[in-house]
């Protein structure tokens, strides 16, 4: 409880004095629910709770009435986004290209506006200008919410698995617990792109990975990959959210010298699962024994079901 109430101070220390009194004084036990905190530009705020929306008065109370919410202003976005970027812009460019940072406490800022492209054949976003919107998604440790289906798929020794989710269904969280089980008997290799798992701050993991961890923090997943099995020996590779071609090439790689999977995929059942254009061609290559899906809003970050590959 008091780990989860930290990660939600370090969000609030990003937000605006108004905005921040309004998310301080919702109540405790609400307060402490809170899985993300949203800001939109001249719309109220509002906050998700296990997969449900409230809008916030300027008081804390949480409400479905829109007009009763704490209205965003352009000051409000300003100072939450310049402060998570510490003030300091232009040492940051790959990740406001990406539409994201992980921010002190391993909480996710995402925001959105008008994208800034370059002049060349790809129209890649180069910067984004006027931010309208912005999602803070608070980090948890949830230690011991994957040891049951630790428990039950590694009593037979090492194994492979890839883990499916709606969004917010918490596996991010699940899969961090689940390494640091991993790495207490077995070597490995996590590939941090976002920051979110380890929480890395000048090389040092902040949450609990486990002690057989070698973290691959900022790298993209095909060279993090690529790397681990040809310095690091792992045992398991563990990654968040794969999908792409050079994800499959790059995992494909890892099986084929010997090294387990764990990954994850959004999805919300076992059938929309594999068909997945990727994971359904690492399904095919026989990468995995079991494929897991975790549940949604109330039960999010328990398994819902497993299916033997």
């Amino acid at each position: 409880m008091q780990e989860e109430m930290s990660k939600l101070s370090f969000a609030i220390k990003l937000l605006s004095p108004r905005v921040a009194a309004a998310v301080t004084a919702i109540p405790e036990t609400e307060r402490k629910r809170i899985n993300e905190i949203r800001l939109r530009l001249s719309k109220p705020l509002m906050c998700t709770l296990f997969s449900k929306e409230y809008y916030v008065t300027p008081y804390g109370k949480l409400t479905n009435a829109h007009d009763e919410g704490l209205i965003i202003h352009s000051e409000d976005i300003a100072k939450t986004y310049e402060t998570a970027f510490e003030y300091s812009l232009h040492s940051y460019h790959k990740e406001i290209t990406q539409g994201y940072i992980t921010t002190e406490g391993g909480n996710r800022l995402g925001f959105c506006g008008t994208a800034v492209l370059s002049n060349d054949r790809q129209a890649r976003v180069e910067n984004v200008k006027y931010i309208s919107s912005i999602n803070l998604r608070i980090a948890r440790e949830v230690i011991g919410c994957a040891k049951e289906l630790f428990d039950k798929t590694f009593s037979g020794g090492i194994t492979s698995m890839v883990i499916g989710g709606s969004p917010a269904s918490g596996k991010t969280t699940f899969l961090r617990d689940l390494c640091r089980l991993c790495s207490r008997e077995y070597r490995v290799s996590l590939i941090d792109e976002r920051n979110e798992l380890s929480n890395t701050k000048n090389g040092l993991p902040n949450n609990n990975i486990g002690d057989k961890c070698d973290v691959f923090c900022g790298y993209t997943k095909y060279d993090a990959i690529m790397t681990a099995v040809k310095v690091m020996t792992p045992q398991i590779i563990i990654c968040d959210e794969i999908g792409s071609e050079d994800d499959l090439w790059a995992l494909r790689y890892a099986v084929n010298s010997g090294v387990r999977l764990i990954v994850t995929a959004h999805s919300g059942s076992i059938d929309e699962l594999k068909k997945r254009p990727v994971v359904s061609k690492l399904i095919k290559d026989k990468c995995f024994d079991y494929a897991v899906i975790l549940g949604s809003g109330a039960a999010c970050g328990t398994v819902k079901s497993i299916c033997r590959l």
